[in-house]
């Protein structure tokens, strides 16, 4: 069964910027994906839509089965539950301990108790910083905050992981013990989804890498390594200036979706 389904995706920004275009996969559920491309491919928006932190403009998603447009309002908590989400803008709070910053989502969830202090304890461990439980993010190193955020992402027992850049700023030893641990959650039955631009640890891992230039899928390959079409402006251009090509002909809508974000 299929985890993760777009079909046909769009996704344009009030401004009439592009970030998804005609855009379609599936994942199985226990898969590792890696999604990569240049900055501003579309990389962030792409899981924004599928943590439904984002709403497509056009096309449909499905998650473990669910159709995203008709998830009701009062269900979507519920929903976001099967989701881990570890991103950087969603950072450690500076004036809480490792353990209570792990903590809150099983406050947010009315699991809080002996069974949810366990769980962090024991996500804590699996990360390697259970001695670390009662520092606060400024007194740990880069590498112990993302596997704290990293803890806090799987607190809830999420059946998908999606991690956007999880090893940005980290050295390489960090960044490669990061990867390990996805790869240790994976081999756990978790569905993980990562969004990279480090060229070297997308090639060691070998796993599916989807591809995206200026919004759309370029390409889709599994057991690779970083696709050279990533990083390739030509390939963005030769995107673009496609995409303009359609707008002239009047087969590109540049119109937004009311309910998109104005940020991008």
């Amino acid at each position: 069964m299929e985890a993760v389904i777009f079909e046909n995706v769009n996704k344009v920004f009030a401004r009439g910027e592009v970030a998804a275009e005609d855009v379609s996969f599936r994942i199985r559920k226990g898969e590792f994906v890696f999604v990569i491309g240049r900055s501003g491919a579309g990389k962030s928006t792409l899981l924004r839509l599928m943590s439904a932190q984002e709403s497509a403009t056009s096309g449909r998603i499905w998650i473990n089965g669910q159709e995203l447009e008709k998830i009701q309002g009062k269900e979507m908590p519920y929903f976001r539950r099967q989701i881990g989400v570890m991103q950087s803008d969603l950072g450690l709070l500076e004036d809480r301990t490792l353990f209570d910053n792990v903590y809150l989502p099983v406050i947010a969830t009315e699991q809080q108790g002996r069974k949810g202090r366990r769980r962090v304890e024991g996500l804590l461990r699996a990360m390697g910083i259970l001695d670390r439980a009662r520092f606060y993010p400024r007194e740990v190193s880069m590498g112990e905050a993302a596997r704290a955020l990293l803890a806090r992402a799987m607190v809830t027992g999420p059946s998908i992981l999606i991690a956007d850049e999880p090893t940005a700023n980290l050295d390489p030893d960090a960044s490669w013990d990061v990867m390990c641990l996805l790869a240790e959650l994976n081999r756990q039955g978790v569905t993980v989804v990562v969004a990279s631009h480090n060229q070297e640890l997308v090639s060691i891992m070998r796993r599916r890498v989807i591809t995206l230039s200026a919004g759309r899928l370029v390409a889709d390959e599994k057991n690779a390594v970083y696709n050279v079409r990533a990083a390739d402006a030509m390939e963005e251009r030769r995107v673009l200036h496609e995409r303009e090509h359609r707008k002239q002909n009047g087969t590109l809508s540049d119109q937004s979706d009311s309910r998109d974000s104005q940020s991008g």
